[in-house]
């Protein structure tokens, strides 16, 4: 999977340091779409990302690297890291500029045909009905593929689980420094132990 690490580094690189061709090619007039789409499908793409392994033999030599070599293994790991954020920009930059602005278009063009049809004569009226249909319509594509790339990779149970692993982590973490390390083949500190113990009697 592709790390925590390089998908935000990428977010702030690609969204919201705007280091995008997707965000230079928005700047021209013809190009009027509200970014509310383009962010979901952009986290929509984001999920996919997480659930990818991109480098799967850096996680194997970073697995098989003795203990000794902790220099060589920070190098690789920044490396993986640098090279897993420049993957994940690659995607996202070629994702929202082949594909969603496409979608954009081809969603101008019918609300553009409808307007027309409707005969909205006042060019402002017709400017702002295309904009806020225009983002209404790419905001709901953008909800829906996002919903249905969650619920694919079944992301929310993930973040649930990591979350229950994180806390007790922490629990077990919490209870060493206050009743001292575990002993080996028990899972109850031995003070609080003793204390149950004493407790009983």
């Amino acid at each position: 999977m592709a790390g925590l690490t390089a998908l935000g580094m990428a977010v702030v690189i690609h969204s919201v340091l705007g280091i995008s061709y997707y965000y230079y090619f928005r700047k021209s007039p013809e190009c009027s779409a509200p970014l509310l789409g383009a962010w979901l499908f952009s986290a929509c793409v984001l999920a996919l990302l997480q659930a990818v392994r991109i480098l799967p033999s850096a996680q194997a030599q970073n697995q098989s690297h003795l203990r000794g070599r902790r220099e060589h293994r920070s190098t690789t790991s920044w490396a993986a890291l640098c090279l897993e954020t420049g993957v994940c920009c690659l995607v996202l930059d070629v994702t929202l500029t082949k594909l969603w602005h496409r979608i954009e278009s081809l969603c101008q063009c019918a609300i553009v045909g409808v307007l027309q049809a409707l005969a909205v004569e006042e060019e402002q009226t017709f400017v702002a009905c295309e904009y806020w249909t225009l983002g209404l319509t790419t905001g709901l594509i953008g909800a829906g593929l996002l919903w249905l790339t969650l619920w694919a990779t079944a992301l929310p149970q993930k973040l649930k689980c990591g979350l229950l692993d994180w806390r007790r982590s922490l629990n077990r973490h919490c209870s060493s420094l206050v009743f001292g390390p575990l002993q080996p083949g028990s899972t109850v500190p031995a003070q609080r132990h003793e204390s149950i113990q004493s407790f009983a009697t």
